[in-house]
């Protein structure tokens, strides 16, 4: 290989790794961002969906917090009378503590569920606990000021018993009264790490030291 070739060559090969090298250099500039976990939730930025979750908090595969909704369900110490559905006076605490528990917490809701025993027509039932239930929600409404929005009541009749109605224990068990509260605020998921401090003093570790 003459001289002028062998410079033509080196030429041709500098002009090709400058090019690489400017290539790797803009894809670096483009990429790199993309590989980096700003909000540090163990999620890069090219799979984060969620950017700028707190630190600390649980999160899923796309970097989103891992929450949960609230949800209790308390069976309700009001009796009826025998075919009627309206609650006497005496039963108010009972729904009172219901009420205290809803205002100290605005924005959950709550369905209130009637179920009877399968005494009687299945229509007749039917009726009877959606007016059982429409009883609860009014007295919520009206006595404990709920707003109408955030209660509703639904009678399941005899369609949902716990237990058999073959025996008085079963169908009393059976005639009851549900209330579902739902909490609509999530509740972020806290994550342990390697880096969680234990503040007990008094564990084997710190004792220790």
């Amino acid at each position: 290989m003459n001289v002028l070739s062998k410079t033509i060559y080196i030429a041709g090969l500098m002009l090709a790794f400058s090019h690489i090298a400017s290539a790797e250099s803009l894809y670096a500039s483009k990429i790199q961002p993309r590989f980096v976990d700003n909000d540090r939730d163990g999620v890069i930025a090219a799979r984060d969906l969620c950017p700028g979750t707190p630190i600390g908090a649980a999160v899923d595969n796309n970097g989103c917090e891992a929450q949960t909704k609230k949800l209790l369900s308390v069976e309700l110490n009001v009796l009826f009378d025998s075919g009627k559905s309206n609650i006497r006076p005496k039963f108010y605490s009972e729904l009172r503590e219901l009420a205290v528990f809803l205002k100290a917490n605005p924005n959950s809701t709550v369905v209130i569920e009637g179920h009877t025993d399968d005494v009687g027509a299945e229509s007749y039932n039917k009726n009877l606990s959606q007016a059982r239930a429409s009883s609860i929600a009014d007295v919520l409404v009206d006595s404990f000021r709920i707003k109408q929005s955030r209660v509703k009541a639904v009678g399941h009749g005899e369609s949902r018993p716990i237990a058999t109605n073959d025996t008085p224990q079963g169908r009393e068990r059976n005639r009851r009264v549900i209330a579902e509260v739902i909490s609509e605020q999530s509740i972020a998921n806290q994550r342990w790490t390697i880096y969680s401090v234990d503040k007990n003093t008094n564990t084997a570790f710190n004792s220790a030291y």
